[in-house]
């Protein structure tokens, strides 16, 4: 009976000590309307896995990944292993009705450590409801972006010639 429980106590330090080095990492882009805090569903996502030369890159894994956020606005994604050294992110939004700059070169580091947040508002009080939006979480790419003003929508067909 003794010799069971320290044999699973072994295994659960076991697991303990070697889980995180065997687990993938998750990464999460979120794209939500910074006005009322919604998530923009069906956005297309791109994204590319970055290495360095040389640098040892998995066996199978595909560099350029293409997905679109669900019902909360956000795609997951697994990060290979090894992990690649930056992460080009793209969202494939419609110019005619949003402010945001959606395509960003990052560092993964930075992306697992910190998290990310683009935003199209210039500061918190731009967003009415809700500045906690403007905060990063790790192992997370957020994406705030702002509808167009009428005035920006009406004139936007002729800026854009």
């Amino acid at each position: 009976m003794r010799g069971m429980q320290a044999f699973r106590y072994v295994v659960l330090i076991s697991l303990l000590w070697l889980g995180p080095s065997s687990f993938a990492q998750t990464v999460i882009v979120r794209v939500i309307n910074g006005s009322n805090e919604r998530a923009l569903r069906k956005q297309e996502v791109s994204v590319s896995l970055y290495y360095d030369k040389g640098e040892p890159t998995p066996a199978k894994y595909d560099a350029h990944l293409t997905l679109q956020t669900d019902e909360k606005g956000e795609v997951r994604f697994l990060l290979p292993e090894p992990a690649p050294r930056d992460l080009d992110v793209r969202v494939a939004i419609d110019w005619g009705r949003w402010h945001c700059g959606c395509n960003l070169r990052l560092s993964t580091k930075d992306v697992l450590q910190k998290g990310i947040v683009d935003s199209a508002a210039e500061s918190p009080s731009d967003l009415k409801r809700s500045p906690a939006l403007l905060k990063s979480t790790p192992g997370e790419i957020r994406f705030v972006v702002l509808p167009l003003s009428f005035f920006e929508r009406l004139l936007y067909p002729l800026l854009k010639q």
